[in-house]
């Protein structure tokens, strides 16, 4: 019986490992603030000022690119970004990028 309860839970460890896409990229788009991305308002440079009054305030920054949004896992890498379209190299995991690099895009 024990082994069958260890055999079990190295299936369920497996199987929960493998649940994450993890992929190397890169992305282009605006760093918003988490309360206005969800609402769609973050995802233009008209939203510049608004981004960086709420990031400075403590809201988390996010990467909006078109309709998509992601968390970002080093948040200290992007703050100065805040509401700037931006380029970012970083590794995805499911909806949160953990930056490597970013850039203003032009």
């Amino acid at each position: 019986m024990k082994k069958l309860f260890l055999l079990l839970m190295m299936a369920a460890a497996m199987s929960t490992t493998f649940a994450f896409k993890v992929e190397k990229t890169t992305l282009t788009g605006y760093i918003g603030d988490a309360m206005c991305a969800a609402k769609g308002k973050a995802n233009s440079a008209d939203h510049a000022a608004c981004a960086a009054k709420c990031i400075k305030g403590g809201a988390a920054a996010v990467l909006v690119v078109g309709d998509k949004v992601y968390s970002i896992a080093n948040q200290k890498k992007v703050i100065k970004f805040a509401g700037k379209k931006v380029t970012v190299e970083g590794t995805v995991t499911d909806d949160s990028i953990d930056v490597s690099s970013i850039t203003e895009a032009k």
